[in-house]
């Protein structure tokens, strides 16, 4: 198992406390269940849940997420509630200050009431799963580091998490913040130098292959708008091939989504059967729900939408911060003050404006900007919740896309396959209709705004069995750009992983279960194929052209070229930008504001951009000047030797635990470092920052898995990590190798399969 080397003490330190492995063997009585339930536990520490009825089969599930990741779940539900930073620190103020402006504990307050009888039980059923798990088990050896007691988790815990996840995949406010950044710093004729467009040559989700066309104008509106007012002008990957183009005749769906290196991963293998239903696959620590999955007659699996579901308005306040100027004059601003609880420090008193259009937001982002800005969003609507709730009980893509129709979580690309050969793909996620412009800067509150009902269901994009084969879904945009359509959106992330799947699915039938998991840790370059010719005519005799002239344009974990290469593309492009944009470059290739929100989604282009500015002529000179400052790093930091400067050997990929930040826990709970090849626009996620391309990578493929609808027992799943959030557990890191060399481990299906692999088992009965 990979690990950093523990010094002896701090080890000493963890045995000390004890194991507190959770009980996985013999029969506990616990409150709150109905019925008796089986947990059979396999190798890997995989849960095969049989319950009775729905009820105790969710209490499981959050029974068994409660015994495995108890600290987890704690840090989840204080960053809901705004309540890191009591446990934590003035370190996790900035995050506590977020999520009290934003209000998602008010806002789950108000949606419990929203929620249908049925989703309600099912989430108070996990959520009693989760506290019967506290009440049954020791402090977790975090807590018991903290000094600090575990709390109980209620329905709001649920429906703020899924909120904050809104706030992490919830369209393009970043982004806007960036465009307003630069446009302030530099001006418009900056803005639009570095822009990012979606290149035209670029796949769209639908149709299979096509190229999405050029943006329709839609940032020039939102320019011209604001010029008069200001002076001047955050990946996935998912496909479903049907049964003619596999070795078994039954489609195969294939998921990794992406997300930052955490050691436990978000995601939770498991496998429920009641006498109505089962399911299995990779569950979200903190939902009653599996994103990733199948139910025996349909599978599924996501990636972020990427879509705009929220838009940022420049607020006009009165002197006192009573009023703001709205459409029809002076409207009351509501004011909200906020106790904040930090360890070791006095308590933070913050007061929260917000107006008609939702929180303020200007004095969390640390940005320096000069203006109010308050967002609307979606996702800050208390609306009912069904989604992924209801995917248990999926029999046709009909049935299974009707469910999302109450979704108002984070936008997502949900990719389908079911046993009766059908695949799919539907585009899903609550989006506003402007009244004017598209949300691509922040507007005036005054002059415009969203309409009164949201898109229809029926207007997002969707597909059943194209006539190409498969679907493929991968942050890219999800239809081609059309005028008269609905707007989705203008910050997709750049098309490369899309193309390169979408060829590599061309190229070839028959496929099964281990070419699909050979293809999710692909790691070809599809920008190094449109920049190699540039390059090499432009820098001919560096030293450095030697190693690009003979690659193969594989990021590889062992390849000196692609540490090259990644570091070029880094360099250059920061150059490009600080000559386009010298007052703002940063926000040009994803520098963020402030710590709470460190970088931005306005930098996931950044490529695609370099790439059209050489193919334009643009920055050709500065090639050999890039390359030499890079040859330069490599040298000073790894020597001579290229052999040393291996992909994987200056660029390691660190899983990281929330206490793993400061020494020596690091070496307690951190994982690494591990030698991994890939970059943001390979399908091998290990994702670079323009700034920074040598820091530990921005996301990762946390989960991967490959179902195979012939045979749900030929399956596979892995984490980057394991079941386990404890770290003496044999199932915190167990899963890290399987994931490092692109393999997975079953999930078996059948009763004598679960019987087969089972190594523990655990009777739960009422109590």
């Amino acid at each position: 198992m990979p690990r950093m080397p523990a010094r002896p003490g701090t080890r000493t330190l963890l045995h000390a406390l004890g194991r507190r492995l959770p009980r996985t063997r013999g029969a506990m009585a616990v409150a709150g269940l109905g019925h008796e339930v089986v947990v059979d536990r396999d190798r890997w520490g995989i849960p095969h849940i049989e319950a009775d009825d729905d009820a105790d089969a969710w209490f499981s599930l959050g029974f068994c997420h409660g015994q495995d990741r108890s600290f987890q779940l704690e840090l989840i539900a204080r960053a809901g509630r705004g309540r890191l930073a009591e446990l934590l620190g003035p370190g996790a103020l900035p995050i506590d200050r977020l999520s009290l402006t934003l209000g998602f504990r008010r806002l789950s307050q108000a949606q419990v009431r929203t929620l249908d009888a049925d989703v309600l039980a099912t989430i108070t059923a996990y959520v009693a799963g989760i506290n019967a798990a506290r009440t049954s088990a020791r402090r977790p050896h975090e807590l018991v580091l903290l000094r600090a007691q575990p709390s109980a988790w209620t329905v709001e815990d649920v429906l703020a998490f899924d909120g904050l996840q809104s706030l992490a995949l919830g369209g393009s406010w970043d982004s806007d913040l960036a465009r307003l950044a630069i446009l302030d710093a530099d001006g418009p004729e900056a803005l639009a130098a570095v822009e990012p467009p979606y290149a035209a040559w670029q796949p769209a989700v639908t149709p299979t292959g096509g190229l999405a066309g050029m943006p329709v104008a839609r940032l020039a509106d939102d320019l011209s708008r604001l010029r008069d007012l200001v002076g001047a002008s955050g990946g996935s990957n998912a496909w479903a091939v049907a049964g003619p183009r596999t070795a078994s005749g039954a489609p195969i769906l294939a998921n990794d989504p992406h997300l930052g290196p955490t050691i436990p991963p978000p995601w939770y293998l498991a496998h429920l059967r009641t006498p109505r239903w089962e399911i299995a696959g990779a569950s979200f620590v903190g939902g009653p729900a599996f994103p990733t999955g199948t139910n025996g007659h349909a599978a599924w699996g996501i990636t972020a939408g990427c879509t705009d579901s929220s838009d940022l308005f420049w607020e006009e306040l009165s002197a006192d911060g009573r009023t703001a100027r709205g459409p029809d004059g002076p409207e009351p601003v509501e004011r909200i003050v906020e106790s904040i609880p930090v360890r070791g420090a006095p308590a933070v008193v913050e007061e929260v404006l917000i107006t008609r259009r939702g929180p303020i937001l200007t004095a969390v982002l640390g940005s320096g900007l000069s203006r109010a800005l308050s967002i609307k969003a979606t996702w800050l609507e208390p609306r009912p919740v069904r989604g992924f709730l209801g995917a248990q009980l999926a029999r046709d893509f009909e049935t299974f896309r009707d469910a999302f129709r109450s979704w108002p979580g984070p936008s997502l690309n949900v990719v389908y396959a079911d046993v009766r050969g059908h695949v799919g793909w539907q585009l899903v996620g609550t989006l506003p209709r402007r009244r004017s412009g598209s949300g691509m800067l922040p507007a005036p509150a005054w002059e415009v705004g969203w309409e009164d009902e949201h898109l229809p269901f029926d207007d997002l994009p969707w597909v059943l069995d194209p006539p190409a084969g498969f679907v493929v879904s991968a942050n890219n945009a999800p239809r081609v750009d059309d005028a008269s359509a609905p707007y989705l959106g203008a910050d997709w992330l750049d098309g490369y992983r899309a193309a390169r799947i979408t060829e590599v699915l061309t190229d070839r039938t028959g496929w099964d279960v281990n070419g699909s998991m050979h293809l999710q840790v692909d790691s070809f370059s599809v920008p190094w194929r449109e920049l190699r010719d540039l390059v090499l005519a432009a820098a001919p005799d560096d030293p450095l052209v030697d190693l690009l002239r003979d690659w193969d344009g594989n990021v590889s974990a062992t390849s000196a070229a692609a540490s090259v290469y990644e570091l070029f593309v880094s360099e250059l492009a920061c150059a490009l930008g600080r000559d386009e944009a010298p007052n703002a470059w940063r926000w040009a290739v994803g520098g963020g504001f402030g710590r709470s929100v460190p970088r931005t989604s306005f930098g996931a282009r950044t490529v695609s951009r370099l790439v059209d500015r050489l193919r334009a002529g643009r920055g050709i000179e500065r090639i050999p000047i890039a390359l030499a400052a890079v040859g330069a790093t490599l040298r000073e930091h790894h020597g001579p030797d290229p052999a040393e400067w291996e992909w994987g050997r200056v660029r390691p990929l660190r899983l990281l635990h929330p206490l793993g930040v400061r020494r020596p826990l690091d070496r307690l709970f951190n994982v690494g470092p591990l030698s991994i090849g890939g970059d943001a626009n390979t399908p091998a996620q290990a994702g670079v920052l323009p700034l920074s391309p040598l820091a530990n990578p921005a996301a990762i493929a946390n989960q991967r898995t490959v179902i195979d609808l012939g045979d749900p027992e030929r399956s596979r799943f892995v984490l980057a990590g394991g079941q386990s959030g404890n770290p003496l557990s044999p199932h915190y890191a167990d899963l890290v190798e399987h994931w490092r060399r692109g393999e997975g481990v079953p999930i078996a299906w059948s009763r004598s399969a679960v019987n087969a692999a089972r190594v523990d088992r655990l009777v739960l009965r009422p109590g």
